[in-house]
């Protein structure tokens, strides 16, 4: 059958309304409402991983102003006619979505808010119209003033907690508070003066409707990170989070591998299943195996409508689409040599440890590495590597594709502290066969970034090449099995039918570089490494040893058999 796929639904209402291809996530309703109810919780979850579908599908579930059976058809959720009965279209529902506040200084961060909130007001005009005795005119003047954006901040930061007032009134019924994307704001004022207005604002907001409420049935949050555990707001501190490391609710948010099978056979795709699972697939939240969805469902939908390149082959879906993340991994390279050599050791497939913790606060974030790795968990970039909670947790890159979002982004990092001119001039020297301009391109950049390294390790050399080469747009394997064995580095440029080989080694003395470069083309040659590359068809193939020792570089180019 033909698969109406979209990705960019927000809009559980929409996708449904307009027959868009859905896995069934409605248990997490019937498991939230019946098994798991507390007062606040946060569905912590990285970005693109379906927290605002998740957010409006519980939305159009319980709110008393919606006729949802239509687009709940067919679903799980149906099958519980108590809940059905008792819960759906019951309640009073204030949905707010916090992702377009922010600005560029406080001000207009304010105002950002007042729009969201007049909004918000817009939507519930009701409240302030006609002769509801049950509603004082004192409310609905403070109403007014937030429709209408004269509401000072503090006004502001109250209203959740007016609307939850006067909905009780109006319905005779407590209320949900459902936001989405609660920590946006905190998250894109990271780095600025502006951070603790932010913060101090946002968990002021939060505090009238998350603890001693009593026109509140709940509060159900959505974000990256569980950023207000300690606040001095008391009412945040009883948020139950769900975050990645949450056995409860684990496969709620995000596709399954049962998902990702049942998807590529309904879009007659199961032999592509070890492709995905190599790019997409490598996160573990709870004890529960997953994958991002929004780059699962635009890998599909590309090779259904034939926007596929078979030569390229999978895409990065997540470059360059979240400036805060990238923020995040800028803020750590080159902070310490522990950061850098745990770096190299990730995008090398290894694993690093660190004591992880789930409720760390943005501006604490660059406090030290273990809250680094930790909000590197927490937002999609790193996973856990052990199905079990431990006290120190080992992490990964997740996947193919993460490793390429890492890679880009220290190209970027690398791409404002050397001259273009340097890298550009190894990389054509290394395609011209010109050795010893290559070396002298090498030494020039060695020299560029002596700041980012205080000690050196092969790793350092191979994150600085990967990085080039991937930023460039060149097709990278690192540590890549090739012949009888894993070769450091190979560049790929498919459309000229053309590769390059390198094999990097370290040598902790200027003496010992001769001897390290010997052993660098031995192991090319013995291992075979350009076999794989030969039956992949690349006719023109060049094969290089780098040795490195802290800013010198030798490099020889071995010949063709």
């Amino acid at each position: 059958m033909k698969l109406n796929i979209t990705a960019s639904y927000d809009s559980f209402r929409e996708l449904r309304e307009n027959n868009s291809y859905y896995l069934d996530k409605t248990d997490l309703i019937e498991e939230f409402l019946l098994d798991k109810f507390d007062k606040a919780v946060l569905f912590a979850r990285p970005r693109r991983f379906g927290k605002t579908l998740t957010m409006t599908m519980l939305r159009d579930f319980l709110d008393i102003r919606r006729d949802s059976r239509d687009i709940f058809d067919g679903l799980k959720v149906m099958d519980n006619t108590a809940l059905v009965e008792n819960y759906m279209n019951k309640y009073p529902v204030v949905f707010i979505s916090l992702k377009e506040v922010f600005g560029k200084d406080f001000k207009s961060i304010f105002s950002s808010l007042r729009i969201a909130v007049s909004n918000l007001c817009e939507e519930n005009r009701f409240l302030a119209e006609g002769n509801n005795t049950n509603i004082s005119e004192t409310s609905k003047s403070l109403f007014a003033n937030l429709w209408n954006r004269r509401a000072e901040q503090p006004d502001t930061e109250q209203a959740l907690g007016l609307l939850c007032q006067m909905l009780r009134s109006y319905y005779k019924q407590k209320v949900f508070v459902i936001i989405d994307e609660y920590d946006v704001p905190m998250a894109k004022a990271l780095g600025s003066p502006e951070y603790d207005k932010v913060r101090d604002m946002i968990e002021h907001m939060l505090s009238y409707v998350c603890k001693t409420n009593e026109n509140v049935k709940g509060v159900i949050l959505s974000g990256c990170l569980y950023t207000v555990k300690n606040s001095t707001y008391t009412g945040v501190n009883n948020i139950i989070p769900y975050t990645v490391l949450s056995p409860n609710f684990a496969s709620s948010i995000g596709f399954t591998d049962d998902n990702v099978k049942k998807l590529l056979e309904d879009a007659g795709l199961s032999d592509r299943y070890d492709t995905v699972s190599e790019w997409y697939d490598g996160y573990i939240f709870g004890r529960e195996k997953m994958y991002c969805p929004w780059d699962v469902l635009l890998y599909v939908r590309s090779v259904l409508d034939g926007s596929y390149s078979e030569i390229m082959g999978p895409e990065s879906y997540w470059v360059n689409t979240s400036y805060t993340t990238q923020n995040l991994i800028h803020g750590f390279l080159g902070k310490t040599s522990e950061v850098n050599e745990k770096f190299e050791k990730l995008l090398a497939g290894e694993t690093v440890k660190c004591f992880v913790n789930e409720h760390v606060p943005y501006h604490l974030i660059h406090e030290n590495g273990d809250n680094l790795w930790s909000a590197l968990l927490e937002t999609g970039y790193l996973s856990k590597a052990t199905e079990e909670r431990m006290k120190v947790m080992p992490l990964r890159i997740p996947n193919k594709e993460i490793k390429e979002v890492f890679r880009q982004e220290v190209w970027n990092y690398f791409n404002t502290k050397i001259n273009n001119e340097f890298v550009n001039n190894l990389i054509d020297s290394l395609w011209a066969e010109s050795t010893e301009s290559a070396k002298a391109s090498m030494n020039q950049i060695l020299e560029a970034t002596l700041s980012f390294y205080h000690e050196y390790h092969e790793y350092s050399y191979h994150l600085i090449l990967d990085g080039f080469f991937t930023g460039l747009g060149y097709m990278v394997d690192s540590e890549k099995e090739s012949g009888y064995g894993r070769t450091d580095l190979i560049i790929h440029d498919p459309e000229r039918n053309r590769c390059l080989i390198l094999e990097l080694k370290h040598a902790k003395e200027e003496s010992e570089m001769e001897k390290a470069l010997k052993e660098a083309e031995s192991q090319i040659i013995r291992n075979k490494y350009e076999s794989r590359l030969v039956y992949e068809g690349y006719t023109t193939r060049f094969k290089y040893a780098m040795v490195f020792c802290d800013k010198k570089c030798i490099i020889e180019k071995i010949p063709n058999n």
